[in-house]
Parts: structure tokens; C-alpha cells; sequence
């Protein structure tokens, strides 16, 4: 399971540069952290519309989401934008090694198929290429332990290529 996200995650990079020559739209690459620790790829494919992907971990397992988010320029303050979104996410717990909070001892490999929304915060810092953000991501599982999950918010810092 984790060759498939390990492949999952480098075909969306690959993918990407093919959108890059679309306009003027760029791509950013950060870092994540907050409930989770890990990277993301964010391809604006439209001048409000960007694809994200998330890579992370969380609970010792191994999550990728990829999500579609709208932006909307905030005009009183420059530089800040806030946006929404939705999309979806496959996560992975190995037996005796993940501490997926379900479970009080994991004895078996764990997968999860989610269905996310998304809403933050992303602020270009002094017209430069580096962003600093803040989201949350509530998320409804659909497999093994049906539930709505609204925990999960981090920050990010992304660079524009």
C-alpha cells in the first residue's frame, strides 16, 4: 500500500508541470504541519482555481488528499486570500505500527477511502515567493470506522516555482 501512494503522489508531480504552461499560473511546494506533519503541491489551473495535494502523516500512518479549492482575494487586506474546497483522501495504518484513534491496540493494516471539504487562509509575504497559510479539513470516512472527523487544521508554508 504504501508503493501505491508513493506512486499516487509522484504522478500528480509529474502531472503538474503540464499545467504550468497554461498562462500565467504557477505551482507551490511547502510544508504542512499542525495534526500532521508533511509536504503539498498546490497547480493553479485556472487564475481562482488551484488542485492541492497533501501528503502527510498523521497517527503514524500515511495520508494523501487531493482536493480542488476556490480563491477569493480579500480586498482590504493585500496579499491575503482565503479559499474552499473539496476533494478526497486515502490513508494507511501497518499493523503494530500506526495509533489510529479508533482502535485501542491496531492488529491489522488499516485503509481508509474520505471524502474532505476544506476552507483557509494563504497570505503572500511582501509580494514575494513565499505564502504562509492556515486550514481546516473536516473529513467523513467511508470505510472501517464510519464517522465525521473535524480535527484536523495545520499551517503551511509554500514557495511559488
Amino acid at each position: 500500500m504504501e508503493k501505491a501512494l508513493l506512486i499516487f503522489g509522484l504522478s500528480f508531480v509529474l502531472i503538474c508541470p503540464a499545467f504550468s504552461q497554461v498562462g500565467s499560473y504557477n505551482t507551490m511546494v511547502g510544508v504542512t504541519g499542525g495534526t500532521n506533519v508533511g509536504g503539498t503541491v498546490k497547480q493553479f489551473i485556472s487564475e481562482t482555481g488551484a488542485v492541492d495535494l497533501l501528503v502527510y502523516n498523521r497517527w503514524k500512518g500515511w495520508v494523501a488528499a487531493v482536493l480542488y479549492e476556490h480563491h477569493w482575494d480579500i480586498r482590504e487586506f493585500e496579499g491575503l486570500e482565503w479559499y474552499v474546497g473539496a476533494g478526497a483522501h486515502y490513508g494507511i495504518w501497518k499493523d503494530g505500527k500506526g495509533e489510529p484513534p479508533w482502535v485501542y491496540k491496531i492488529d491489522r493494516d488499516y485503509n481508509v477511502f474520505v471524502v474532505d471539504a476544506i476552507v483557509g487562509l494563504e497570505y503572500n509575504i511582501n509580494r514575494s515567493n513565499f505564502y504562509v497559510g492556515l486550514y481546516w479539513k473536516p473529513a467523513y470516512n467511508f470505510t472501517d470506522f464510519t464517522k465525521l472527523w473535524e480535527d484536523e487544521a495545520a499551517l503551511t508554508l509554500r514557495y511559488s516555482l
